[in-house]
């Protein structure tokens, strides 16, 4: 009877420990840290994040992976609090992390990265300066192509642009100079983001006008992918048409809102899951997981 009672007292233990474990490891929580020192001279990206459970998909890892190849120094900055389990496979990238809820999308993420960055004066150590965000699936090996191809007379680069409101580079990927993120205006502009209703009302207010904001500071912008040779394709928002972006244009990055209701696809999914399966299989199994995860119904759509 005794030694009943010690396994089941030892049986009772080692549930109770793994189970406090494992809610230790799966909580979600605010945190905001440094793990590495920027390195000077180098390139920069902030990256803007939001999960909605605190995990990280593994397309994300993947992107932070390639972009540390051209920006060794990443300031993730996520609009929710992380899960132990999530940070540990982002952590390897990263220099410094604010995982907490701001309610302000990527723009307000952007802002708070450069604040960060200008606080701790490491504005005036860093090369290029890149915005980026968990919006975009990465589906080639490296996006050294991507910095190599900018001209040397061009102050801010983005993958592509839209005419939705106003011409405008869409604000999932972008480089930017020193000239241009040292300047004070560039700065006032991200400080003005503040909290509004939804998403599009933030693309419309801060990212449709920054394009030409920037221009008439005097800065000149273009895009890996020129926007006038895109005239073949009617919608403004060129990512409408994903199998012609990425099979004819070539272009590094799958927005993510084609497995959603918010993009007005023009294309059958089920041809741009075919063409990912050949032509980047990593990225395909990246999205096949996330779609699984977040139990999307277009997953329907992968014959």
């Amino acid at each position: 009877m005794k030694l009943y009672l010690k396994i089941t007292l030892i049986l009772l233990i080692t549930i109770i420990f793994g189970a406090s474990l494992w809610i230790y490891t799966n909580r979600s929580q605010p945190q905001i840290a440094d793990y590495a020192s920027l390195l000077p001279t180098q390139n920069t990206a902030i990256f803007a994040a939001y999960s909605t459970d605190g995990t990280v998909s593994n397309y994300v890892v993947h992107y932070l992976k390639a972009l540390k190849e051209i920006a060794p120094n990443i300031i993730y900055i996520t609009d929710n609090p992380i899960k132990r389990s999530a940070l540990k496979k982002i952590q390897p990238y990263i220099t410094h992390l604010e995982a907490q809820r701001h309610g302000e999308y990527d723009w307000g993420s952007y802002k708070r990265g450069l604040n960060w960055l200008q606080k701790n004066n490491l504005l005036q150590k860093t090369n290029l300066l890149i915005f980026a965000n968990d919006s975009s699936l990465l589906v080639v090996p490296s996006l050294k192509p991507v910095i190599a191809s900018i001209p040397s007379d061009v102050d801010v680069y983005g993958i592509t642009a839209n005419q939705d409101g106003t011409y405008h580079l869409q604000s999932y990927f972008l480089v930017f100079t020193p000239n241009v993120y040292q300047h004070p205006s560039f700065i006032t502009y991200l400080n003005n983001v503040k909290k509004e209703a939804d998403g599009l009302t933030v693309a419309y207010r801060y990212e449709v006008p920054f394009t030409q904001y920037l221009e008439s500071l005097g800065f000149k912008t273009a895009t890996y992918i020129p926007y006038n040779e895109l005239s073949a394709l009617p919608l403004n928002d060129k990512n409408c048409y994903p199998l012609t972006m990425l099979s004819k244009y070539h272009a590094p990055f799958l927005k993510m809102r084609t497995f959603t209701n918010r993009l007005n696809v023009q294309e059958p999914r089920r041809l741009v899951f075919q063409w990912l399966k050949k032509n980047a299989p990593q990225s395909y199994q990246d999205l096949i997981n996330h779609l699984n995860h977040i139990k999307s119904p277009y997953l329907s759509e992968n014959k």
